[in-house]
């Protein structure tokens, strides 16, 4: 059987690492707003989608622990973290604006799937369904 990164149980703790990786960018967003006036200023980005989808999509075998002392299967996708990076150019506000509001729907997406998610779970140990 082969390894489905996007399972029932592997949704849960992607949707987690997805809403930090979104935190992080949203705050690296709101630093390259806020300086968007000051000289010499490198605005950041937060990378998390590529680094996902090449871990998830990779041929080697990938695993998912669900616990700390299980072993590791050819690199865990819960140990990607989102990549944080300066640019070589000035901040450009409108971009950081179109940056920040797609930024906010996929948090609450995110969240919004989590939320689902959480409340299968409940219906599950409940055993009843909706």
């Amino acid at each position: 059987m082969e390894f489905n990164p996007l399972s029932k149980m592997a949704v849960v703790p992607l949707l987690k690492k997805s809403l930090g990786a979104y935190s992080a960018r949203n705050n690296a967003i709101a630093e390259n707003i806020a300086n968007v006036e000051t000289k010499g200023y490198r605005p950041y980005k937060v990378d998390f989608e590529k680094e996902l989808q090449r871990a998830l999509y990779r041929r080697a075998p990938v695993g998912l622990k669900s616990d700390s002392r299980h072993m590791t299967i050819g690199g865990d996708v819960l140990d990607i973290q989102p990549k944080i990076s300066t640019q070589n150019e000035i901040v450009n506000m409108e971009q950081e604006m179109a940056e920040l509001a797609k930024n906010q729907i996929r948090f609450e997406f995110a969240t919004r799937k989590l939320s689902g998610a959480y409340e299968s779970i409940r219906s599950a140990i409940r055993g009843h369904s909706r």
